[in-house]
């Protein structure tokens, strides 16, 4: 794939957030993806970062997300804290965390095509699915309904 010059400009970063405390799969539940779709749809509508590309795991979320108007330092903790917020008032009896999140800048195209292929087949991987294309919160099948 041929990108464009600056094409990384601004930056797209690869992000995992893995969930502790849940006894039960979070991400894929319609309810709760629904939750995420919502705010992650709310922030690209007010054009404060663009979702390129994500994964729900049961108890993870993994997304590419390009910079807009906010830097990644100060859109995700609040992004985090309103997900975890809205999660728990669903989820009775559990002391809900993330855990072990982790970020990676994407610098160039080969790194691009990397993330967004381990985005692909995560569900194949983690044995959710035989092909990627049959696992629904995915951005190939997009239940969860993000502005792509």
């Amino acid at each position: 794939m041929n990108y464009l010059p600056n094409a990384f400009d601004p930056p797209v970063w690869y992000l995992v957030m893995p969930i502790c405390g849940a006894e039960e799969e979070v991400f894929t539940r319609k309810r709760l993806a629904d939750i995420v779709a919502a705010k992650l749809n709310n922030d690209q509508r007010h054009a404060l970062i663009t979702v390129e590309d994500y994964t729900f795991l049961p108890m993870s979320i993994h997304l590419m997300v390009r910079e807009n108007a906010l830097t990644l330092d100060l859109w995700w903790q609040p992004f985090m804290d309103a997900i975890l917020r809205d999660i728990a008032r669903l989820q009775t009896g559990n002391t809900l965390s993330w855990c072990n999140y982790t970020s990676e800048r994407i610098i160039d195209a080969a790194a691009f095509e990397h993330r967004a292929y381990e985005l692909l087949f995560l569900p194949v991987w983690k044995g959710l699915a035989t092909d990627p294309q049959g696992y629904a919160y995915n951005s190939v099948n997009n239940k969860a309904g993000i502005d792509l």
